[in-house]
């Protein structure tokens, strides 16, 4: 309860002495609480110099992989004709196209029907063959012998082929179309135990006629004339003809004309980007450590060390050599790329320099952005580090290559062909597929079945081929991890695939060697460098049979790794000057916080007793009054009773 005191008794203003008294009190809390409020302008100035230091960072994510940027661009004279994508290194050059044929799937149509859902077609089984692959059976019976019936059934067999049923303004028909293009993805229907109208549902490109299916469309590769060269291919996509360009073929008979061009937009974007974030970074800071020489005041960091000494490391980066750049290579420095220092204390890009450089020597100067690898021997590639990866060059030396999993025949296939129908069992992990061959196959048209078998059942991991007239049957893939087995019905030396009856089990293995006598992983070709060493991180892949010293493998640390580890640094919660800064400031906020907490308690303290002994002694004065004007009475009345003397 508050006290208020009028002090009409002892003829003193008391609660203006006592207010006069606690303002006394409050004055050390008003120093204590302008430190804590310039703490806080200090500690919302680190927040900002954080912030900004951050964003820095994650704008410098574009500068990792620089080397690995898109550097060609593609065009045509007619979009309509094809479109095309291009992928970094590819040749640059103008190719004409013309001659377009565009891939078709094949398409039959059968005879016409009365009723899709309610007319019985016939009972018996469909046999449908997708090029030389295997034949999928499929049983029609009472219950599916309508023509939805039967389609259905197709399409739930997983055949290959697509069935529908179609009304054509006077009946039912059924078609079926192949899920693919190409050739190779022609089919055939054949029938077996048919009854009624099933045996109509047949189809062979080698009949003539007949009762059967009718061919609407054929099977057919796509194909073009790349300057003047016959191209094909089982679809409208081509890749492969020209290095590095994927064509998508549009337009039947077109014709255009397409260009392969360098183009270092990408690149020069990701630069300018990291330019407006560095300046952006670069202009928080020396707003935060300036100083006005007419206020005489400064930014809340200005003298501090820390912010000094990083904000002269950026710079020193920016000016400075790169490290880890070839030797002899004219571009060694970003200035000589087009980025310099400003007098502010800013950076500016000249982009046509930059551009220029870029068409001279393109790894070179993504060498001085992030972080690339090149190799002395053709066999080895760089295909990247790790953030714990130094620059240097380091000696490649391999012990064992990379194999793939292979399994030939122990003889060669007749030129005959195979005296008997076969049947080869592939399992490769847990799938399992039986190819059959038949009698008088040559390997020509087993490397065929086998392949189309596979892929039909999906497993696209192998692939047979024919070896100087061996079966040879081989993992996609290199290493461990590729393995599978084969084996036959036929003994190996009875004039077939050579296989035989006792199965054939094959793995691949894994590359294996050192970098700069470092220990290493390897997976398949791939070769990562476990450590300890400064080639922790480095991961190459090693091609051909060729074990021993394979030359060297020279890293060049460009501006991401060193300013993204320069910026870590400062921006670790462990150990970082950022946070120790905002921590030490944040401790002393707190305890100014707890000094104030203690002196605003001893004021309320002072003020509440001062007002207690005040109030006592309003309380003294007033009973000392009311005795008073008592005694004052008392005289007064006894005064005025007194007898008078005659």
């Amino acid at each position: 309860m508050s006290v208020s005191l009028s002090g009409l008794v002892s003829g003193i203003n008391v609660q203006q002495l006592i207010s006069n008294l606690s303002a006394a009190y409050q004055q050390p809390i008003m120093v204590l609480e302008s430190q804590q409020q310039s703490y806080q302008t200090t500690l919302s100035a680190w927040g900002t110099l954080q912030s900004s230091l951050s964003s820095l960072q994650s704008s410098m994510s574009s500068l990792q992989n620089l080397s690995s940027v898109n550097n060609r661009s593609v065009s045509l004279s007619n979009n309509n004709a094809a479109t095309a994508t291009v992928s970094a290194n590819a040749a640059t050059g103008s190719y004409s196209l013309s001659n377009i044929v565009l891939a078709q799937s094949q398409s039959i149509y059968s005879q016409d029907f009365s009723s899709a859902s309610s007319a019985a077609v016939g009972t018996g089984t469909l046999q449908i063959q997708v090029g030389s692959g295997a034949v999928t059976n499929v049983a029609i019976g009472s219950s599916n012998n309508t023509l939805d019936g039967i389609a259905s059934a197709i399409n739930t067999a997983n055949t290959g082929v697509n069935a529908a049923v179609v009304y054509d303004g006077t009946g039912y028909r059924l078609t079926l179309t192949g899920t693919g293009t190409g050739a190779s993805s022609a089919f055939s229907v054949t029938t077996s135990g048919a009854t009624g109208s099933l045996a109509n549902l047949s189809y062979s490109s080698s009949s003539s006629g007949g009762s059967g299916m009718t061919l609407s469309q054929a099977a057919q590769n796509a194909g073009v004339s790349i300057n003047g060269l016959a191209v094909t291919s089982s679809s409208n996509t081509i890749s492969g003809a020209i290095p590095g360009v994927s064509l998508n073929l549009l337009q039947a008979s077109g014709s255009t004309t397409l260009q392969v061009s360098a183009s270092n937009s990408a690149f020069v974007g990701a630069v300018q980007s990291f330019t407006t974030a560095f300046n952006k970074t670069m202009g928080t800071i020396n707003q935060l450590t300036a100083y006005n020489a007419q206020a005489g005041s400064g930014g809340p960091l200005l003298g501090d060390a820390s912010v000094q000494g990083l904000r002269t490391q950026l710079l020193n980066l920016i000016s400075g050599q790169g490290v880890g750049v070839a030797s002899g290579s004219a571009y060694n420095s970003l200035g000589s790329v087009g980025l310099g220092l400003t007098s502010s204390g800013t950076i500016s890009l000249n982009t046509s320099t930059l551009s220029t450089a870029l068409n001279s020597d393109f790894n070179s100067v993504a060498g001085l952005f992030g972080q690339v690898g090149s190799t002395s021997n053709a066999n080895v590639q760089y295909v990247g580090a790790g953030s714990s990866t130094q620059a240097g060059t380091y000696a490649l030396n391999v012990s064992q290559v990379a194999t793939k999993a292979t399994v030939s025949g122990s003889a060669a296939v007749p030129t005959s062909g195979i005296a008997q129908s076969e049947s080869l069992t592939i399992s490769s992990g847990s799938s399992s597929v039986v190819v059959s061959l038949a009698s008088g196959s040559s390997l020509a048209t087993i490397v065929n079945t086998i392949n189309d078998t596979l892929q039909q059942s999906g497993v696209t991991g192998l692939t047979a081929s024919n070896q100087n007239g061996y079966l040879e049957i081989q993992s996609n893939a290199y290493g461990s991890a590729q393995s599978f087995s084969v084996v036959s019905n036929v003994a190996a030396g009875a004039s077939g695939t050579g296989i035989g009856t006792s199965s054939l089990a094959a793995s691949g293995t894994d590359v294996t060697g050192t970098v700069n006598a470092e220990t290493t992983s390897g997976v398949g070709q791939n070769l990562t460098v476990t450590g300890p060493g400064n080639a922790l991180g480095l991961q190459l892949q090693v091609m051909g049979s060729t074990t021993g010293n394979l030359g060297t493998v020279t890293v060049s640390q460009g501006l991401y790794q060193q300013m993204n580890s320069l910026l870590t640094q400062a921006l670790s919660s462990q150990n970082g000057f950022v946070a120790a800064a905002q921590n030490g400031i944040a401790s002393s906020i707190n305890g100014l916080s707890a000094q104030i907490t203690t002196l605003q308690q001893s004021a309320s303290n002072q003020t509440a007793l001062l007002t207690q002994q005040f109030a006592a002694m309003q309380s003294q004065l007033s009973q000392l009054q009311s005795i008073g004007q008592y005694l004052n009475a008392f005289y007064s009345t006894g005064s005025s009773s007194s007898p008078t003397s005659g």
